[in-house]
C-alpha cells in the first residue's frame, strides 16, 4: 500500500479530496433534512404543520393563513436551493470521479510507459551486454590475429636465416667441390703415374704370392691335421664326462633306494613301538585301522598326533587308544641318518 502511495500520489491525493467532499456533502445535507418542517396540506386548503424538529419544545398554536402560505414558500425555495445544490454537488462529485478516472487512465499510461520504458532498458542493458561482449570476442581475435602475425613474422625471419645459411653453406660446398675437384685431378695425375709403378709391383707380388699360396696350402693342411687332433681329444673328453655324469646318476639313484629303504626301516620301527604300547580296549574290531598323522621334534617328542581316514571299524575308543599308543611311545625311534628325519610323520596304523 505504502509503494502504491510513493508511485501515485497525485491520483492518492485526488481520491483523498473527493471522499473529504462526498463526506461533507453527505453530512450537510443530513443536518438540514434534520431542521426542514414537514408540512401537508389539507384537502380544504388549510395548512397543517405535522412535525418540526427542534431543539426546543414542541408548540401548538393557531398561526396566519398568509404566514403560513410565506413559510411553506419559504420552505419550497429552501429545498429547492438544496436540491439545486445537491445536484450542483452530484455534478461536482462526478465530474472528480471522471477526473479521477481520467487521472487513473493517465497513471496507468504512466505505468505502461514506464513498464515500456524498463523493458526498454532492459533490451538497453541486453544490447550494451551483446556489444560488450563481441567488443571483448573482436578484442581476443583482433589479439589472436596479432599474435598470429607476430609468428607469421618470426617464421619468415626464421625462413629466411635458413635460406640466408643454406645459400652460405651452398656456396662453401661449391668452393670445396671445386677445391676437390682440382686435387682429384692432381691425384688422378699421380695414380697414373703410380700405376704404372703399381703393375711393375704386382708383377713382383704375384710371383710372391705364388711363393705364399704354396706355403699358406702346407700351412692349411697343418692346421686341418691339428684341428682333427682337436676334435678328436674333446670327443674323448665328452665321452669321459658322460660316462662320469651316468656313473654319478647310478650312485645317486643307489643312495636314493637305499635311503628309500632306510626310511621304510624309520618307519617301521617307529609303528612297531607304537604298536608295543597298544593297550586293547574291549570291543574293538580286529578290522580297525586308521592314519596316525605325528607331529615330532628332533629328539623324538610327540607335539601332537591325530587319526585320519579310519575306516567304518575304527570306533571313537580305537582312535582314542592309538593315539593314547603313540604318546606312550615316545620318544619315538631316531632315524638310521640325520637327513631322514621329518618332523611330520604318516602311516597306516593297525594293531
Amino acid at each position: 500500500m505504502i509503494l502504491f502511495v510513493k508511485r501515485h500520489p497525485i491520483a492518492v491525493s485526488l481520491a483523498v479530496v473527493l471522499h473529504l467532499t462526498l463526506g461533507v456533502l453527505i453530512t450537510n445535507n443530513w443536518f438540514k433534512e434534520t431542521d426542514a418542517l414537514k408540512i401537508n396540506m389539507s384537502s380544504d386548503g388549510q395548512t397543517e404543520i405535522d412535525e418540526v424538529v427542534q431543539n426546543e419544545p414542541l408548540q401548538t398554536f393557531a398561526v396566519d393563513q398568509q404566514i403560513v402560505q410565506a413559510q411553506v414558500e419559504r420552505i419550497k425555495a429552501e429545498q429547492e436551493a438544496r436540491r439545486k445544490e445537491q445536484e450542483r454537488l452530484a455534478a461536482e462529485a462526478r465530474r472528480n470521479e471522471q477526473r479521477l478516472a481520467e487521472l487513473r487512465r493517465d497513471q496507468e499510461a504512466e505505468t505502461r510507459l514506464a513498464e515500456e520504458a524498463r523493458r526498454q532498458a532492459d533490451i538497453e542493458r541486453q544490447r550494451k551486454e551483446a556489444e560488450r561482449q563481441r567488443a571483448a570476442e573482436a578484442k581476443r581475435q583482433a589479439e589472436q590475429a596479432r599474435k598470429t602475425a607476430q609468428e607469421a613474422e618470426l617464421r619468415r625471419q626464421q625462413a629466411e636465416q635458413q635460406a640466408r645459411e643454406i645459400a652460405q653453406a651452398a656456396a662453401k660446398q661449391r668452393e670445396a667441390e671445386e677445391k676437390r675437384l682440382k686435387e682429384l685431378e692432381a691425384l688422378q695425375r699421380e695414380a697414373q703415374a703410380q700405376a704404372e709403378k703399381e703393375r711393375a709391383r704386382q708383377q713382383a707380388i704375384t710371383e710372391e704370392v705364388k711363393q705364399k699360396e704354396a706355403q699358406k696350402r702346407q700351412l692349411e693342411a697343418e692346421a686341418l691335421a691339428a684341428r682333427l687332433m682337436r676334435e678328436q681329444l674333446e670327443q674323448e673328453a665328452l665321452v669321459k664326462k658322460l660316462a662320469e655324469e651316468e656313473a654319478s646318476k647310478q650312485r645317486e639313484a643307489a643312495r636314493q633306494r637305499e635311503l628309500l629303504s632306510l626310511r621304510e626301516t624309520y618307519i617301521s620301527s617307529i609303528s612297531a613301538k607304537v604298536r608295543e604300547n597298544w593297550r586293547t580296549p574291549a570291543n574293538i574290531s580286529e578290522q580297525a585301522q586308521c592314519e596316525l598323522v605325528i607331529t615330532q621334534t628332533p629328539n623324538g617328542n610327540v607335539s601332537s598326533v591325530k587319526t585320519e581316514n579310519c575306516n567304518a571299524q575304527a570306533t571313537e575308543q580305537f582312535k582314542q587308544a592309538a593315539e593314547s599308543a603313540v604318546l606312550r611311545a615316545q620318544p619315538l625311534p631316531k632315524p638310521p641318518v640325520e637327513e631322514l628325519f621329518e618332523r611330520n610323520i604318516r602311516f597306516v596304523f593297525k594293531p
